[in-house]
């Protein structure tokens, strides 16, 4: 999504997109931009299994956002109608400091199920991501490989990912973990830019208090199939950066 007055996936991998409160584009990174605020979220219909089916993945998108405490902002979310914590979101957790605590959420869903069903990867405390606020476009991307098992997050094509997190497993590892293996999401129904699954109602239960939509500007969303190597983020990030 390039966000050129428009909420439209080129893809068509998420279509019929529905837009509610304050919603607006702005200058962005590469043209135009999606602008958040306190009210505002987007609505689509329908997902195509090109992403409902996603085993390895990449997200990648541009923010520019400002700090802010007293809940947590989400990017993107998308559903699972018999899961609280829906099959995958990237959230902004808000802080009283200056550094960014951001947190990634995929899952496994497997008969019989796994222990680490619910895979969540943070950065945080000595870990969260400094330099992120203000009036400025930093690079955000987050990588799942199904064949190793390893996550990774870049920021401006830099690597932050923190040790403890980049192998995945379906149970503890101290008990010998396996390794995670392929991604399964289950029951999909709907995604959500700059926000949660909670803002559409039933079959949802009605949002908690520290769920906010996402405020700031975000350009250049987009969800790959694969897990993209550094040097192909960090010349999707080069090469967006120059507005090509």
């Amino acid at each position: 999504m390039s966000f050129e007055n428009s909420f439209d996936d080129e893809k068509s991998g998420i279509i019929n997109p529905t837009s509610y409160g304050n919603v607006s584009f702005v200058s962005g990174i590469k043209g135009n931009a999606y602008q958040g605020a306190t009210d505002a979220y987007v609505k689509y219909e329908d997902v195509a299994t090109q992403v409902s089916d996603l085993q390895s993945m990449t997200v990648s998108t541009w923010i520019n956002t400002t700090q802010h405490t007293g809940g947590a902002q989400a990017l993107y979310m998308l559903p699972k109608t018999s899961g609280f914590w829906g099959n995958n979101f990237m959230l902004i957790e808000g802080t009283s400091t200056d550094m960014m605590t951001l947190k990634v959420h995929f899952q496994k869903n497997v008969t019989p199920s796994i222990p680490y069903a619910e895979q969540w990867l943070v950065n945080d405390g000595t870990n969260a991501l400094a330099d992120m606020y203000g009036n400025q476009w930093k690079h955000i991307t987050w990588t799942y490989n199904a064949d190793t098992s390893k996550y990774h997050i870049y920021v401006d094509g830099t690597d932050v990912t923190p040790a403890a997190i980049i192998n995945r497993y379906t149970n503890d590892p101290d008990s010998g973990g396996t390794p995670l293996g392929a991604l399964s999401f289950a029951d999909v129904q709907n995604f959500v830019l700059g926000g949660y699954q909670q803002f559409l109602g039933s079959p949802w239960s009605a949002p908690d208090s520290w769920m906010l939509p996402y405020t700031g500007a975000m350009d250049e969303f987009r969800i790959y199939n694969v897990a993209l190597s550094q040097n192909d983020i960090n010349a999707l990030y080069q090469l967006e950066r120059q507005g090509r």
